[in-house]
């Protein structure tokens, strides 16, 4: 995912990255913004190519090695995991990092109803969500 990062609100200069990537090449990134990797909120999110993630995370504070490992989980959701995930997060006003990362690892707890056109495929989609 694209998102424009710098190292604080303040600051002038900002980078694109594509999320997630390697450690080594987060951290050049980070020495090259002038980001101290540590365990306390070290970046600015200004901005992203996606809306839903803008809406979410957009236009604050992050630590960029909990955000990186954030869309390494993301990465392996398919589109009605990743809808499903922005659902939930909406549903239950999760704000904070460290449990949107523990939102990813429960997935199986939620089910998102978005289309009503086969009801019998949706009994059986809601079914083996419940029964896991």
């Amino acid at each position: 995912m694209n998102i424009r990062i710098k190292k604080s609100r303040d600051a002038d200069k900002r980078k694109t990255i594509w999320l997630p990537m390697e450690e080594d090449k987060l951290e050049e990134i980070s020495n090259e913004l002038g980001i101290e990797m540590t365990t306390e909120p070290n970046a600015y999110i200004d901005g992203s190519m996606d809306e839903r993630f803008s809406k979410i995370f957009g236009y604050r504070d992050v630590n960029i090695d909990e955000l990186n490992y954030l869309m390494k989980r993301l990465d392996s959701f398919d589109s009605r995991e990743i809808g499903k995930f922005y659902a939930t997060i909406f549903g239950e006003k999760l704000e904070k990092m460290d449990d949107l990362i523990n939102l990813t690892f429960n997935m199986h707890c939620y089910s998102l109803v978005n289309n009503f056109s086969d009801l019998d495929k949706l009994g059986k989609d809601l079914y083996l969500t419940e029964k896991g």
